[in-house]
């Protein structure tokens, strides 16, 4: 509506046969919430419709025995201007009126009282009861009076009634100033995102987003936020836990940071885009015992093996070449190269030839190459022991033994939105009480993995800096989700949403929300749930045990039971004419004594 509307609102006030109080009070509110329709509820006089077509505006006309919710602001612009016309039956009027505007309850409202011996306060009194915060009315003296009446509802209920000028501000803005009105509230959740702790004169510090927003929304309005429930700062409760008290209506809203639940109804804008991550534990050291193993790469022990073999080939034929005599075996593996390879000493022919003499030389730089590399690969294993593969999946996290510790109603929500972490449910230990889940998530056991957001993570980074060795690891790639919306639950006819969803957009325009975000870690220590003490185990000086040589042991039981079986072959291979004439003399006098019974 521009100038062009104003000016054919003037000119009405001044067509003739015109109601001119009528006629100046829409005037007013056209000028003041520049409607885009009127919606009309029960049996208006005809004046109202003529009015309205002059302005000109759509009309929507809703019958008084008409109880069928109507979407107002659904399918259509919410700015809009409701008149209600009260007749005869009071309740149902305004049963119709909470019907269609119950969850548009701040948009302006003109109560047109037809009825005679209507009480004012009573009936504004019954209006503010049904949370409708923008309504005046007129009585059916309005046209020699001009009084209209208001109310105030803050910080108690209180009627106003004025006159109408060309001046008057007909709905005043209540939601700017509270006057120290209590809103109920709900408070809880975990830190970072709440911090509470005891001042030193005993007096409740919140801080963190949440304990920051709470304040702050206190000083914008000039409001106290009272707690219904009592609240005990050292055992706060869980955000899902509180939906509860502002579904059945017992607070306005509930500072209880959470993810939305289908229906995706009755919360707030999101305060953070939240990322809900694995954090485990780093890799431990692979075990001293396997440190002979891994110095050698599969391929490289193959290969290795294959050159020995080949050393061992030309150094067998070049002796056979020279008239040396070579056994069978040692044209496959010859004991002079294999000795030399291994760094130990071996003896030569007597009167070298040069070629042979080269082959020598060969084996003594690769023994020497060989063993070198071993020892200082060895060495450095040692020192600065390698690591285990890390976790890049939740199958490796399935084969390990480390399990996820996730709160139950965490886990219910996973499975309700990914089937596909159904498969994967081996790998958690689920816990039903929350503040056990806490404890154990923030002790740093890394004999488990666990739920983390990214902002927590955050905070436990830091921690990790003053410890020698972190203890904890966090993969992106392992994320559940990504950028869920956090939310507050908040009733669905709360006069207070806009008013927080104002506070929440400013916080965030500003840098402020960051900036708490920031300073959490030195809240929490301050408060004394966060300690900057090293938590990692220190390295020290150990002396080998005897696990060390596990493989040692087992290698060598295997050569010994091997030697053993080639030992008893030979016995027996040495002895075999005779066992065999003592077996087949064994046969043949069974046989006879057979035949003599």
């Amino acid at each position: 509506m521009g100038q062009s509307h104003l000016l054919l609102v003037t000119l009405l006030l001044l067509a003739p046969g015109g109601d001119g109080t009528y006629d100046h009070l829409l005037l007013q509110l056209s000028r003041e919430i520049n409607f885009e329709y009127a919606v009309l509820l029960g049996h208006p006089d005809p004046i109202w419709h003529t009015i309205l077509w002059k302005i000109p505006v759509p009309i929507i006309q809703i019958n008084e025995d008409s109880m069928e919710k109507h979407n107002l602001g659904f399918y259509h612009s919410k700015n809009f201007v409701t008149i209600v016309f009260v007749n005869e039956s009071l309740d149902e009027i305004l049963e119709l009126l909470n019907l269609n505007l119950g969850l548009l309850n701040t948009l302006p409202v003109l109560l047109v009282v037809q009825k005679e011996n209507v009480q004012m306060y009573s009936l504004l009194e019954r209006c503010w009861h049904q949370q409708q915060l923008n309504v005046i009315a007129i009585g059916n003296d309005f046209e020699e009076s001009r009084i209209f009446y208001s109310y105030s509802p803050f910080p108690i209920f209180q009627l106003i009634e004025r006159r109408l000028e060309n001046n008057t501000l007909l709905f005043e803005s209540h939601l700017k100033d509270l006057q120290g009105y209590p809103v109920p509230i709900a408070l809880g959740g975990s830190s970072p995102r709440l911090i509470v702790y005891r001042g030193a004169e005993g007096q409740l510090i919140f801080s963190g987003p949440v304990g920051n927003l709470m304040m702050c929304f206190e000083k914008r309005y000039n409001c106290k936020l009272v707690q219904p429930y009592p609240f005990d700062e050292s055992s706060i409760q869980p955000a899902r836990q509180l939906i509860g008290a502002v579904r059945n209506g017992s607070v306005q809203f509930a500072l209880a940071a959470y993810y939305p639940q289908l229906p995706f109804s009755g919360y707030t804008y999101p305060i953070e885009l939240m990322s809900w991550c694995l954090m485990m534990p780093v890799p431990s050291e692979v075990p001293h015992s396997q440190f002979y193993s891994i110095v050698f790469d599969p391929l490289t022990f193959w290969l290795t093996l294959l050159v020995i073999v080949v050393i061992s080939l030309t150094l067998s034929l070049a002796l056979r070449l020279h008239g040396y005599r070579v056994s069978f075996t040692e044209h496959f593996l010859h004991n002079s190269c294999l000795r030399g390879v291994l760094g130990q000493p071996f003896y030569e022919v007597l009167r070298t030839p040069a070629l042979v003499r080269g082959i020598y030389m060969v084996i003594c730089v690769l023994g020497i190459l060989i063993t070198a590399w071993y020892n200082s690969y060895f060495s450095t294993f040692v020192t600065s022991a390698p690591k285990l593969p890390p976790f890049t999946s939740y199958e490796s996290i399935e084969h390990s033994k480390v399990e996820v510790v996730i709160w139950k109603p965490e886990y219910e929500m996973l499975l309700h939105l990914s089937e596909n972490m159904r498969k994967y449910s081996t790998i958690f230990r689920i816990k039903s009480d929350y503040q056990e889940f806490l404890q154990l998530r923030d002790s740093f056991d890394t004999r488990y993995g666990y739920m983390m957001p990214l902002e927590k993570w955050s905070l436990i980074k830091e921690q990790q800096k003053v410890f020698s060795s972190p203890l904890f690891t966090l993969r992106e790639d392992l994320c559940v989700y990504h950028t869920i919306p956090i939310v507050f639950s908040i009733a669905d006819n709360s006069i207070f949403r806009e008013p927080l969803e104002r506070l929440i957009l400013d916080v965030q325009d500003t840098g402020l929300l960051a900036r708490w975000r920031n300073i959490a870690l030195t809240e929490m220590i301050k408060a004394g749930q966060l300690k900057l003490v090293d938590l990692s185990r220190p390295k020290e000086f150990r002396a080998m045990k005897l696990e060390d040589l596990e493989q040692v042991w087992i290698a060598g039981g295997i050569m010994l039971g091997l030697a053993a079986m080639v030992f008893i072959w030979e016995i027996i291979w040495f002895w075999r004419y005779k066992l065999l004439r003592k077996v087949a003399g064994i046969l043949w006098l069974r046989k006879c004594i057979r035949q003599n019974q």
